[in-house]
């Protein structure tokens, strides 16, 4: 089973977020919001594949109709 995370930056430490419906259940069954290194590990040891989320850049293109 393939779960989804994305990897964000906050204050400079990178944080996963869940991003699909297992990766979440899982968030919820740790009893955290972002899931951690030890845990993403353990997920993996469990046999799950863990796919990253790409993100685009944020930019100012929604305002060019401004």
């Amino acid at each position: 089973m393939i779960i989804t995370i994305k990897i964000e930056k906050n204050y400079g430490i990178e944080t996963a977020y869940p991003s699909c419906d297992q990766s979440r259940l899982l968030a919820k069954l740790a009893g955290t919001k972002t899931l951690t290194r030890h845990a993403l590990e353990t997920i993996a040891a469990l046999g799950y594949s863990i796919q990253i989320e790409q993100s685009t850049p944020r930019t100012f293109a929604h305002l060019a109709g401004a």
